[in-house]
């Protein structure tokens, strides 16, 4: 059959997919269809943690503790490129994967709360390690001419599967508890590395090129001026932004009452205005930059820290899921595209990996000194003024970066597909 005249099974594909190769339109469609099963484990799933220890009696301390966790896998993104030396990508990703979301299917037989933290931080560990592989992986699997176009619908489609989800995730947690909830979102999450592992990807192990020691890695920062104050502009905004993250919870639950009901329905709200994000940064990249991109949602992401520290009722807190929503996907795409507009084109993976363990490592110790202001005594309002503060000395640093005009580097904007996990700050 025809191009001009497709089946109704492929009717609705874009064009661009209807006139793929069968091997690229068969691989897209798997990556669809897995994308939005891991909408799913992450709208009924992840995104609720903090508030479900919060709700089992986590601490702060506890709080900061899992909010650490998260980061673990990026800190040792590094050392998963020599692993994969000798081994396939796609094994060794979905290996990773299959062992983090089989998880869940445990967590409700946990009841102690450091164990359910350290269960969950293992699975953030496993799913985060692997993310170089995914990148190579689209790199083999996709036409350069069409790649963007179809990472961009596996974004699209797992966004929407959130925004299904996430108000009804909320209700079942209310009425079922997480024992329940939380092992079905894991079938999902493994039902979404059943599609990834269909993806039929003809590579060997990664090149040597792509397997530098850690000197090597370091020495990307030390020779690369822009990359470098970019890493710098990103650590800042994360110091801010996770500053007071593990006190979100504590504002929630103790001093709004809010149930899963009503936290699914500003979830909600988040996530519609993330698939917007995502339909307007992509166009904005395009015409403006990357960099331009990170600098207004720095800005945004100025006011989510402030409405924790005002907030008085849930309607105080809409203002930060929204704006949580727009910067998970400007932050997403601008990051992308600034680091590849910093990164020698054959160094992409290479940038990936030190930049990941840079936001790891910041990640894993921010959250403490929130935690250790909060036990001395420094009232968690003020903790959030600073966050905002800090956020904003990072949009300042970030406009200290001048990058060389770069007529090809819209076109890159989705390039560096880094697997989605749990938004990064």
């Amino acid at each position: 059959m025809s191009a001009h005249n497709p089946s109704p099974a492929r009717s609705f594909l874009p064009a661009y997919l209807r006139s793929a190769e069968p091997l690229v339109r068969r691989n897209a469609l798997l990556d669809l269809w897995g994308a939005i099963a891991y909408g799913v484990f992450f709208g009924a799933a992840l995104q609720f943690i903090p508030v479900v220890l919060r709700n089992l009696g986590a601490s702060t301390e506890m709080l900061a503790l899992y909010t650490s966790l998260t980061y673990l896998g990026s800190i040792l993104t590094s050392f998963s490129i020599v692993l994969m030396r000798r081994r396939r990508t796609k094994s060794f990703a979905v290996a990773c994967w299959y062992a983090a979301r089989s998880i869940f299917l445990f967590v409700g037989l946990v009841q102690q709360i450091p164990w359910l933290v350290l269960l969950i931080g293992l699975f953030w560990f496993l799913e985060a390690f692997p993310s170089p592989a995914y990148t190579r992986i689209v790199q083999v699997i996709y036409p350069e001419e069409i790649r963007g176009k179809i990472l961009a619908l596996a974004r699209l489609g797992m966004t929407i599967a959130v925004v299904a989800i996430t108000p009804l995730a909320g209700w079942a947690l209310d009425i079922w508890g997480h024992q329940i909830l939380f092992p079905l979102a894991g079938l999902m999450g493994i039902l979404s590395t059943v599609f990834f592992n269909r993806i039929e990807v003809n590579e060997g192990p990664l090149p040597p090129r792509q397997t530098k020691t850690m000197a090597g890695l370091l020495a990307i920062v030390r020779t690369n001026r822009p990359f470098a104050l970019h890493l710098l502009s990103f650590t800042v905004y994360g110091l801010g932004a996770l500053l007071g993250f593990a006190l979100y919870p504590v504002v929630q639950v103790d001093r709004l009452h809010l149930s899963y009901t009503q936290i699914g329905l500003l979830g909600l709200a988040q996530s519609i205005f993330w698939l917007l994000g995502f339909l307007y940064w992509g166009g904005a990249v395009d015409k403006r930059g990357g960099l331009w991109v990170m600098r207004i949602n720095l800005l945004i992401a100025v006011c989510v820290p402030l409405s924790y520290m005002w907030a008085t009722n849930i309607w105080m807190l809409l203002p930060a899921f929204i704006a949580q929503g727009i910067i998970s996907a400007g932050v997403d795409l601008g990051l992308i595209n600034t680091s590849i507009s910093l990164a020698e084109p054959d160094k992409v993976v290479e940038y990936a990996a030190v930049q990941a363990t840079v936001i790891g490592l910041r990640g894993a110790i921010t959250p403490f000194i929130g935690a250790w202001l909060l036990r001395l005594g420094v009232e968690d309002t003020v903790i959030f003024a600073v966050g905002s503060l800090i956020i904003l000395l990072s949009w300042w640093i970030t406009g200290r970066i001048h990058m060389k005009p770069n007529p090809a580097g819209a076109a890159l904007r989705y390039r560096w597909p880094l697997r989605f996990r749990f938004p990064r700050f």
